[in-house]
């Protein structure tokens, strides 16, 4: 679903909705000017019937992705509910939706498409017996009070809904992609109206034009609408804060907050209260998210240490992709070529050292030159080299043992090392441990060549990017 301003004008479930309920309300509104057919045929059904077939239609012509798809189904379950006689708003109907959708591709349950979407409408199906809730009548109204009350309460429903949905999909964005959009409700009351109203209407009024010569106005139209809601999508985007980068949640938090999520939604009773324990120990959990302090890339051409500082270091040529993939889960803002990201490494020909937390250095070797001064000094080693069995560091993380693991993520505790690797997973190393390689040089393999010490800090070392 649309959300914030910047996703709205994406094919997603909004507007599927929007153009399936044009289809129902056109059908609908044709047949009941004739008597005779409104009152001897099921007008509703045969109304649902028309919206399935424009819906199905709109999805073909939209590019069928699996979003449009899913959204598809979706709306096909609901106003089949019609058919059926039965509501079309249920957590019913969003479970055979569900089923449906994962009987068609079960890996989209991990994919942050199912989890928003699923989770946005069911959060609003929540919301839907408070906002029908009746309202004593204030007597006699006039054309001009019955406006002003239709108009407020539009606002109010959307501001309420997008205000329901952002925070029903704010833990899946910040898992998945590590950032919120704090002005999201600004960006959707300003754009939905126009998209609702103006946009839908227009392509489906186009559509319809189009045989007899006549859709060159209505196009144009749409075209005014499309470009104010492009204004206000830059307008909000350029708010200072509309983007906020957030360090990427862990497991058990996304768990805590989904259960909230799901308590809200299915119990139809003051139960619905018990989502606020899982939800404030989820918020705890994201407030303070375990954070690794060293990432290494698959084939070891770069990685990022966290410094003294507590920000993150760069060495070696780690693809800009994959840097800001690693800024993006420690939640830094900064972007993949600010020169700042590499000033507390030091660095010569040979590699590289930055002093991480507790007085302990990271090398990062690039020469076989540097083997013997950082397995002497440094408490972690990380090569694209093969290292000498002697070396002595407290972990080394050399070729072969990159090729074993894969991309790794290190942890520097107290009393261990905590390693997660693509391929070993978890892995715990004491600090007075045997040394940890998979990468060991064989017997009788010539030794790395000693140099006198010049990689250390409080050492002469120019700072940068390695020559």
């Amino acid at each position: 679903m649309g959300l914030t301003a910047p996703h709205i004008v994406s094919i997603s479930g909004l507007h599927m909705v929007l153009a399936a309920g044009t289809f129902f309300w056109l059908a609908r509104a044709l047949l009941a000017l004739a008597p005779s057919l409104a009152l001897l045929w099921p007008v509703k059904k045969i109304a649902a019937i028309a919206a399935m077939l424009g819906a199905s239609v709109y999805c073909v012509f939209s590019g069928s992705d699996v979003a449009t798809v899913r959204s598809l189904i979706m709306t096909l379950v609901m106003f089949g509910a019609i058919l059926a006689d039965r509501p079309a708003l249920s957590i019913r109907n969003l479970s055979i939706s569900a089923l449906i959708v994962l009987a068609r591709e079960p890996e989209a349950l991990l994919g942050p498409s199912f989890q928003m979407s699923f989770g946005a409408v069911a959060a609003m199906m929540s919301l839907v017996p408070l906002m029908q809730r009746a309202r004593p009548e204030a007597g006699p109204r006039t054309l001009a009070d019955q406006a002003l009350r239709w108009a407020g309460q539009g606002i109010v429903g959307l501001m309420a809904t997008t205000l329901v949905a952002s925070l029903a999909t704010a833990p899946f964005a910040a898992y998945h992609f590590q950032t919120l959009n704090p002005y999201g409700l600004i960006g959707n009351a300003l754009a939905l109206p126009l998209v609702s109203f103006v946009v839908m209407p227009s392509a489906v009024l186009g559509v319809l034009a189009y045989p007899f010569g006549l859709d060159g106005p209505v196009w144009q139209v749409m075209g005014w609408a499309v470009a104010r809601v492009l204004e206000v999508s830059a307008l909000v985007d350029g708010i200072a804060g509309s983007t906020v980068v957030v360090p990427a949640l862990g497991i058990g938090a996304l768990g805590l907050l989904s259960l909230a999520l799901l308590i809200v939604t299915l119990p139809a009773s003051a139960l619905r209260w018990l989502a606020l324990l899982p939800a404030g120990m989820g918020v705890a959990f994201a407030a303070a998210p375990g954070r690794f302090d060293i990432y290494v890339d698959r084939e070891g051409t770069g990685a990022a240490i966290r410094g003294s500082d507590g920000r993150l270091t760069f060495v070696g040529r780690p693809s800009a992709f994959v840097m800001e993939q690693w800024l993006r889960a420690d939640g830094d803002g900064r972007a993949a070529d600010d020169a700042g990201l590499r000033q507390d490494a030091r660095c010569d020909a040979a590699g590289c050292v930055v002093a991480a937390k507790a007085g302990r250095h990271v090398a990062f070797v690039q020469d076989l030159s540097a083997f013997e001064e950082d397995c002497r000094r440094a408490a972690v080693v990380i090569a694209r080299l093969d290292a000498p069995e002697t070396c002595g560091a407290v972990l080394v993380l050399d070729r072969d043992a990159l090729a074993a693991r894969g991309a790794t993520a290190i942890r520097l505790g107290e009393a261990e090392i905590e390693i997660r690797s693509v391929r070993k997973g978890r892995e715990l190393l004491p600090w007075n441990g045997p040394v940890a390689s998979a990468g060991k040089k064989k017997d009788g393999a010539r030794p790395a060549r000693p140099v006198p010490e010049q990689d250390l800090p409080g050492e002469e070392i120019s700072s940068g990017e390695p020559d």
